[in-house]
């Protein structure tokens, strides 16, 4: 498991000495929760930022190496918890993969894959913060959906949603039914990021 990011880590360096390259940094602000914890919406709110190089393929098509610091979990609501007080913070190191296509001059879709080293797991249910009673697994593999919008040649807004591929840890009790068989990591994401070199789209 722990060879994955170091393999990432390869390629990005690849990447970056490719004769088209491009790569920059973000920025953003996250919204999560858990699904299947049984506290529904995104209440919890939390950061991202890293690097990102990128190289493209064709005219329409780039592919998109990241290295980032996330913070996902779960919150609950006030207005829905009957007065009961529940957040659940995650902090990830996060590598994902990314395939961009180029719609037009300004926007791109984007779809990929991503790794993650969970580096610190807390709970807190009004008493502070404490480690999970059910531990969390270290390593999470999630999909990614996604757009941009160029702002300008330097800036670029994004959005996308990140979700676990697998459960990140399991129920209280260990059950499952057909396809639920633990709780997900549930992320919308909005970045900038500021392109400091390169021709990729």
């Amino acid at each position: 498991m722990k060879y994955r990011l170091i393999i990432a880590f390869i390629l990005m360096a690849n990447m970056s000495f490719s004769q088209q390259f491009g790569g920059g940094v973000f920025a953003g602000l996250d919204i999560s929760q858990l699904d299947g914890d049984g506290w529904g919406g995104y209440h919890k709110a939390g950061i991202n930022f890293g690097v990102y190089t990128n190289t493209k393929i064709n005219e329409k098509l780039a592919a998109q190496l990241e290295l980032a610091y996330i913070q996902k979990g779960s919150k609950s609501d006030a207005k829905e918890s009957n007065y009961s007080y529940y957040k659940c913070k995650l902090n990830y190191i996060q590598m994902p993969l990314l395939l961009k296509y180029k719609i037009n001059s300004k926007i791109n879709a984007e779809i990929g894959i991503a790794e993650a080293y969970l580096r610190t797991a807390y709970e807190d249910d009004g008493g502070g913060d404490i480690e999970p009673d059910i531990a969390f697994d270290k390593w999470e593999s999630s999909l990614i959906i996604g757009g941009s919008y160029y702002l300008n040649k330097s800036l670029i807004a994004n959005v996308r949603l990140n979700y676990s591929v697998f459960p990140v840890r399991k129920h209280p009790g260990g059950q499952s039914f057909l396809l639920n068989n633990g709780q997900y990591n549930n992320v919308i994401s909005f970045s900038v990021y500021y392109k400091i070199v390169g021709a990729a789209n």
